[in-house]
């Protein structure tokens, strides 16, 4: 995937709302709760989903779908992924999809969604390709994707798929079961996000990753199939092995002694890539871990769970 692409998703996703109300025919709404049985607006986003449902599957005439709308709606305390899954009638490819989420734990009390009035998925403009093969594999008419983005050449920024559906291995690495531990035995010593700087006790800093503390030389696995993208001495990671993966994710390993790859070969899953090590920046020997996905650092704990506590 190139730079230009990372930017737009990046862009895009991180600042939803911008864009769907500077794309023509796309309305924005807020939602005040997900409670269906008291909320008229919901129940009108519940009969709009069955009546996209019943007209794409069903192979009628586009003309019959509803008009597409985003509802913001900011999730209350003891509401979850999936409760706000059950309650407005989407499916969990939409909300993965519209809302660019990478596990269930990202969503809490304060995080603000983005609720359609259909079930399906969001692809960026220029990806062709994705777009080819989101309706093949869902078998959705372009018809009801012009329809819905009342666009004939769909040349906007985002397009929405009504029906459409994430790839099995996007819902696999969402439920946390695409991923491995890199390593067997050891204790992680620090989490993913803020913490006091170990160099400076005055400041803090954003981790990106986890680490998990073991002997220099202890074999480091492969998290996920993938490709070797570098393998070499990278500042503050010491030596680094950067894995990529499927749907722009990526995997990191720093901080090692010797690697076992190199640049461009492609390794499975649980491969021996590399042995641990204590270069770089660090307090002692340990790996570094990070998952990313388009550049942006994942918490590796919401995917890998009860990982080396």
């Amino acid at each position: 995937m190139n730079i230009k692409k990372i930017i737009i998703i990046t862009v895009l996703f991180s600042a939803l709302s911008s864009a769907l109300t500077a794309s023509s025919g796309v309305k924005l709404h807020e939602l005040a709760s997900i409670d269906y049985t008291k909320n008229k607006i919901l129940q009108s986003i519940r009969k709009d989903i069955k009546d996209s449902i019943f007209t794409v599957m069903g192979k009628r005439d586009s003309a019959n779908l509803p008009e597409l709308k985003f509802y913001r709606y900011k999730v209350k305390k003891d509401e979850s992924f999936w409760l706000i899954l059950s309650k407005s009638g989407l499916d969990m490819d939409t909300l993965i999809s519209v809302n660019n989420l990478t596990s269930p734990y990202q969503v809490g009390q304060g995080t603000v969604l983005f609720i359609p009035n259909m079930r399906g998925v969001v692809v960026t403009g220029d990806d062709k390709e994705g777009l080819a093969k989101i309706l093949s594999e869902s078998r959705v008419d372009i018809a009801y994707v012009k329809n819905a983005n009342k666009s004939e050449s769909l040349d906007k920024d985002f397009i929405f798929i009504p029906c459409g559906k994430v790839s099995s291995l996007e819902r696999s690495m969402f439920l946390g079961s695409a991923f491995i531990s890199p390593i067997k035995t050891g204790k992680t010593t620090s989490r993913f996000g803020t913490r006091r700087d170990p160099f400076n006790e005055n400041r803090s800093q954003f981790h990106s990753g986890v680490d998990i503390g073991c002997p220099i030389g202890t074999s480091i696995y492969s998290a996920r199939a993938g490709r070797v993208a570098f393998a070499g001495y990278a500042d503050g990671y010491g030596k680094l092995v950067i894995l990529e993966h499927e749907h722009g994710y990526t995997t990191y390993y720093g901080h090692l002694s010797k690697f076992n790859i190199k640049e461009g070969d492609r390794v499975g899953p649980g491969q021996i890539i590399a042995l641990s090590g204590n270069t770089g920046r660090t307090t002692g020997p340990h790996l570094h871990f990070e998952i990313r996905r388009h550049g942006r650092a994942l918490n590796p704990q919401t995917f890998i769970r009860g990982i080396h506590k």
